[in-house]
């Protein structure tokens, strides 16, 4: 009678950790398939006081950044997204 109580006993342990095990997979892999949130970070042109955005242009993996004010002459900043660094920058 002992002998049948600790196979019925075992079985369910297994079943157990049988049935939590799938579970914690599925919920892995359900995480893993969800869209990862946009990561927003500050952006520091290092322009003067005074100037102002006038246009941003989206060119593939590159913004151009129309600069106009701050006691400079007009300016195009071209920004690499990925790198997230200044490209170069034109005077106009």
């Amino acid at each position: 009678m002992h002998k049948l109580r600790l196979v019925k006993i075992i079985v369910f342990l297994m079943t157990f950790l049988v049935v939590f095990g799938s579970l914690m997979f599925l919920t892995v892999i359900y995480k893993k398939s969800q869209p990862k949130p946009i990561e927003y970070t500050e952006i520091n042109l290092s322009q003067p006081k005074g100037s102002s955005i006038e246009s941003i242009i989206n060119n593939n993996e590159q913004l151009n950044i129309l600069i106009k004010g701050g006691g400079l002459a007009d300016r195009i900043i071209i920004y690499d997204t990925q790198r997230m660094q200044k490209i170069a920058k034109i005077n106009l």
